[in-house]
């Protein structure tokens, strides 16, 4: 019979993959980033497999886990900060965004 604990890890799981995938494609469509629905179904699909995959079997390796649930959001990340800097060659002096020296936004605001 399946206990409490486990309903509640469920359904408190399922909300939180849901709104994952639902800040995925409101930063997404807010920054102009291409398939906002295909990032946010990305995120959902990762994020709900390592849900179903704690709840299914019973001993599941934490580190396979970890691997399943960050893998949607990290590509999502690595695609967001292509998006937001481009293609621009790396500056080695100074930071994006950061204080003084040329930052990526000074330079693309000077396009």
């Amino acid at each position: 019979m399946v206990s409490l604990q486990v309903i509640a890890v469920a359904v408190v799981g399922f909300a939180v993959v849901i709104g994952c995938a639902a800040a995925v494609y409101r930063d997404a469509t807010r920054l102009e980033i291409s398939r906002p629905a295909l990032w946010a179904g990305l995120v959902a699909v990762t994020c709900g497999g390592g849900l179903a995959t704690y709840l299914g079997p019973p001993t599941v390796p934490i580190p396979g886990l970890l691997v399943m649930v960050i893998a949607g959001p990290a590509l999502y990340l690595f695609e967001r900060d292509d998006a937001r800097h481009g293609d621009e060659p790396a500056d080695p002096h100074a930071l994006p965004d950061g204080p003084g020296g040329d930052g990526a936004n000074e330079r693309r605001n000077e396009e």
